[in-house]
């Protein structure tokens, strides 16, 4: 097994062509990522040759660890995420092959808080696609809350707005601690956002009128006497992705107040 992980590490460091990785695998070798398994020493083979370039950009060392388990990190100033390979095998051949994230990317390059439509329409679609929300806030003891919304709206470019129905405990909590912190997740593209911002309470008729009419209309038959509170949040940060391959994270964004 010693020498199996010798030839996977000389292959990761030197761009293995597929024939080259061909050699080394099982016919019914196994390639396994998050979201995505590859069966067949062809099909296998031609994967890892197609990531080749990313794992000549990493160091890679064996780890003690229980089997053969690879680490591939990141040069100094260099680009790339580290990466954790589980090796199996079978006869001198490679039978398994699993490939993970071992850390998280560092933060991209800020731009300023100004939410595209493509995100704008994101947030204001999520109830319809069945990707409600969440918030969470503090309340006047120090405790953290988090609740789904379905009412939550983009007001611009730099702020959201959602109705509150039946007073309960957020209207107190925000006027309080406006600090809060929202999450979105769309599981089937894999998109996921989150939001920080300070929350105030919305008084004037316009701005309750607004936010009030544009929500979905589900959320507007919990409240028909419209006797809730209208709160508005100015965003402060705004981080994510709208999706994610095997190479990392899809059109990554990182917005912030001032930036």
């Amino acid at each position: 097994m010693s020498d199996i992980s010798e030839s996977v590490m000389a292959l990761l460091r030197a761009e293995g062509d597929a024939a080259a990785w061909s050699a080394l695998l099982a016919s019914d070798a196994k390639f396994e990522i998050l979201r995505e398994t590859l069966d067949g020493r062809d099909a296998v083979a031609t994967r890892l040759a197609n990531d080749a370039a990313m794992f000549a950009q990493l160091d890679w060392e064996r780890l003690d660890a229980p089997g053969i388990v690879l680490a591939g990190k990141p040069r100094p100033g260099g680009p790339g995420r580290a990466l954790g390979i589980l090796i199996e095998g079978e006869g001198g051949l490679v039978t398994r092959f699993c490939q993970q994230m071992l850390t998280t990317p560092p933060p991209g390059p800020s731009a300023p808080m100004v939410m595209d439509e493509a995100l704008r329409a994101r947030f204001d679609t999520a109830l319809a696609g069945q990707h409600a929300m969440y918030i969470a806030y503090v309340d006047r003891e120090g405790r953290p809350h988090l609740s789904m919304r379905g009412s939550i709206l983009t007001l611009g470019p730099d702020s959201l707005g959602l109705w509150a129905r039946n007073g309960g405990g957020m209207p107190d909590a925000v006027a309080h601690n406006p600090n809060v912190a929202l999450f979105y997740r769309d599981e089937v593209a894999r998109a996921t956002y989150q939001l920080a911002g300070r929350a105030r309470i919305a008084t004037d008729d316009a701005t309750r009128r607004r936010i009030f009419d544009a929500m979905p209309v589900p959320e507007q038959r919990h409240d028909f006497a419209e006797l809730g509170t209208a709160i508005v949040i100015d965003l402060d940060l705004v981080t994510g992705w709208a999706g994610f391959s095997a190479t990392g994270q899809i059109d990554p964004v990182r917005l912030v107040r001032g930036a």
